[in-house]
């Protein structure tokens, strides 16, 4: 098949990027000028400069493919340049559906997020199911991926708490007893790239996670064991917390966002039994792995 890949070169797109390749799949990306560097030419894949946001250069990059898997998304908004979800999760998924559909591809693959649904509480969610309903009214043959927190090898996930635990203080919101799934890099993106040729996968919605549930607390005292170190923890109520991530989040230093702070108050669990019978897989414990995951001390000081 000839499949167009948007977000292509972040965390989950490059490995789907691979995976599409060594099922013999005819790979093109559309990426911006400055990611193009990320994609070697001997993975032998045809890029189309350009911003999925543009609805030219989404009609170009579709033009002759068979089926098209989004992938672009973003976790943190910078609205002073644009970076919003509106543009990146429902625009950008409208631009490329509506580019795909007039130009008669029949196949669909959408990465979306555990949590998804059209009430929630942060806009990360809320216009995660705006791009599935897009996805889902689009007439074409579709298939939804709703993975919890996504482990492995160069994700931002384990930096960012290795890094919190070292801190002075480590604020810790209603005691940080959301549970969280995390499920590995390589269960997800190998049923990502098979699913095109599924037939049995149309029309449904797959929620991902891993074997087991963790607390977000003792993932984060499991790190700080890791380091030998044992975090100067301040327990916050989110009812405090609220009012001061509202007005602390307009500066780009500051390390919390409310939409952020909504995810981190609810559980992000899920029953992954379909999504194992339905592609065979066997899910990787997450426990065994955090050793692998963790930058080095010296990386923390850089």
């Amino acid at each position: 098949m000839k499949i167009l890949l948007t977000g292509a070169t972040g965390f989950v797109g490059s490995g789907v990027r691979r995976e599409l390749r060594a099922l013999g799949h005819d790979v093109r990306v559309l990426a911006r000028p400055q990611s193009t560097s990320k994609i070697d030419a001997r993975e032998g894949i045809e890029v189309v400069v350009g911003d999925v946001l543009d609805s030219q250069a989404c009609l170009r990059a579709t033009q002759d493919c068979n089926a098209l898997v989004h992938m672009v998304g973003i976790r943190r908004e910078i609205p002073q340049q644009g970076i919003t979800y509106e543009a990146l999760h429902t625009e950008a998924t409208y631009a490329a559906v509506d580019a795909a559909r007039r130009n008669g591809v029949e196949r669909v693959v959408l990465m979306s997020s555990l949590g998804t649904r059209a009430d929630a509480p942060s806009g990360y969610h809320r216009t995660k199911f705006e791009s599935e309903e897009i996805v889902k009214k689009s007439g074409m043959r579709w298939t939804i991926f709703r993975p919890s927190v996504i482990f492995g090898p160069g994700d931002e996930f384990h930096p960012l708490i290795a890094d919190l635990v070292h801190r002075p203080i480590v604020p810790v919101i209603d005691g940080g007893k959301a549970l969280i799934q995390p499920v590995a890099h390589r269960n997800v993106v190998g049923p990502m790239a098979r699913t095109l040729t599924m037939p049995e996968t149309q029309g449904k919605v797959f929620e991902i996670g891993g074997p087991e549930r963790h607390a977000f607390v003792d993932i984060m005292y499991r790190i700080a064991r890791h380091y030998g170190v044992w975090p100067n923890t301040m327990s916050v109520s989110s009812r405090f917390a609220k009012p001061m991530v509202k007005f602390a989040q307009r500066f780009r230093s500051f390390p919390l966002t409310m939409d952020e702070l909504y995810m981190l108050l609810e559980d992000s669990v899920c029953d992954p039994a379909p999504f194992v019978t339905t592609f065979g897989v066997k899910l990787d414990s997450y426990e065994d792995k955090i050793p692998s995951l963790l930058p080095r001390i010296q990386e923390l000081a850089a």
